[in-house]
């Protein structure tokens, strides 16, 4: 299943280089025709804090840090005006020239993840 879909940057604070965006929404189907529900993208979430030293804040997935440091993780609640409730919003710090510049041209629009998972069969 071709699935193409654009998570984008929401908020941009030009003067401080922070760039906030949905990281994952629940049970909307991903590029890969994958989905997750809130339960599990809450504990993904709040397991990427708790192993926040082995973070890697990387550029199209090259394994290389030093792009950007994260400064606000939450999971979205009902009413917020920005995010739908459930997702999780990640708040980067954006210390790489070249990349923030890339940010600002819109040839990086927002957040992909990397990890490790099981799949399990959609029923729907």
């Amino acid at each position: 299943m071709d699935v193409e879909r654009t998570v984008p940057i929401v908020k941009v604070d030009a003067e401080k280089r922070i760039v906030l965006g949905v990281v994952y929404e629940p049970d909307v189907r991903d590029t890969d025709g994958n989905f997750m529900t809130a339960e599990e993208i809450e504990k993904m979430a709040y397991g990427f804090l708790e192993n926040m030293r082995n973070a890697n804040i990387d550029r199209n997935h090259d394994d290389k840090p030093n792009y950007g440091v994260v400064v606000e993780s939450f999971i979205a609640r009902k009413g917020d005006p920005d995010f739908p409730p459930g997702a999780w919003v990640l708040g980067t710090h954006v210390t790489d020239d070249e990349t923030w510049e890339a940010i600002k041209s819109g040839e990086i629009t927002g957040y992909s993840i990397a990890g490790t998972c099981t799949l399990v069969p959609d029923d729907g």
